[in-house]
């Protein structure tokens, strides 16, 4: 009479399903391996009727079913990968495999911001955070902010950014309205993931605007500037002027600001000690009435354009 051994069974079974779902994966793509990684435990319910059935039929005289040396390797390798199935759900780590594996780099819209504001408000603060921001100015009462964000997804799942609170806040203090571009989720390692905002902020030209980076990228399109604006610390900072406008540039960094298309009216490298050069320069277009400085920048770069 012919036997099996415990485990032999559900050794097959898992070899034939990893063999079909291997073969699919290479038809369809990575995504069936999502049936594999939710129906494994299938395996184990396999295993464990088998050894069900040997204590059933193992007083038998000649009974079908054996447990011997092999049986216990194939028990104790399928044990062990359940176990280790096992811990690595509850630690989330499959999870973070199975979104490794299906995983997509989009480009998404971010959840655009048109935010009227009242009359009382005479002063914007905007914290830019370490995201690469463009800056306009406009001649409407309004706080408006669109763009798109970068993301390595699950294609099943939903939008990283969905509102606007996810990646923005805003509060109003007196006169004064202050916006922050939250930092972005980001995981290193070898599940790693990103998030980069890139965001278009147009804020009224008629309100005094102070803009708060991290070493980060900005770009500023004041317009037709009507009150006064700062701009602090940003690693690179450019500047699109237009020529008919009323403003007295000031920029400070720490290297040299013959860059662009202006040519300064001066330029002054102030002794830092140890701490290098640091480039000081003013141009002043128009009657220079309203002020437009750049604080602590690593490098600038300004353009005066026609038309704006």
């Amino acid at each position: 009479m012919r036997k099996w051994r415990v485990g032999t069974v559900s050794m097959g079974l898992s070899l034939v399903l990893l063999g079909v779902f291997l073969f699919l994966a290479q038809i369809i793509g990575t995504k069936m391996f999502e049936p594999f990684l939710v129906w494994w435990p299938i395996i184990l319910v396999v295993l464990g009727i088998e050894i069900i059935v040997y204590l059933l039929l193992s007083k038998q005289e000649n009974p079908i079913v054996k447990y011997d040396f092999i049986s216990i390797f194939f028990v104790g390798l399928l044990g062990t990968i359940g176990i280790g199935f096992t811990i690595l759900t509850s630690s989330g780590l499959l999870t973070e495999l199975q979104t490794l594996m299906v995983a997509e780099d989009k480009s998404f819209n971010l959840p655009a911001i048109e935010e009227e504001l009242p009359d009382n408000i005479k002063r914007v603060v905007l914290e830019t955070g370490e995201h690469e921001v463009n800056i306009e100015g406009s001649d409407v009462n309004q706080l408006t902010i669109f763009g798109t964000y970068r993301a390595r997804v699950n294609p099943k799942s939903d939008p990283v950014l969905a509102d606007k609170d996810d990646y923005t806040l805003t509060k109003i203090v007196g006169y004064t309205m202050y916006v922050t571009i939250k930092a972005t989720s980001r995981h290193s390692g070898p599940f790693s993931t990103y998030l980069t905002i890139e965001p278009t902020i147009i804020v009224p030209d008629s309100v005094r605007l102070e803009v708060r980076g991290e070493r980060n990228t900005i770009a500023l399109y004041p317009g037709s500037l009507k009150n006064h604006w700062t701009v602090d610390g940003p690693s690179y900072a450019t500047m699109h002027v237009g020529k008919n406008n009323d403003v007295l540039l000031s920029a400070t960094s720490r290297n040299n600001l013959q860059n662009g298309n202006v040519k300064w009216d001066s330029i002054e490298t102030p002794d830092q000690g140890g701490d290098g050069k640091l480039y000081k320069g003013t141009l002043k277009i128009g009657n220079g009435t309203f002020y437009l400085d750049i604080l602590n920048s690593e490098r600038i770069s300004v353009n005066l354009v026609e038309g704006m």
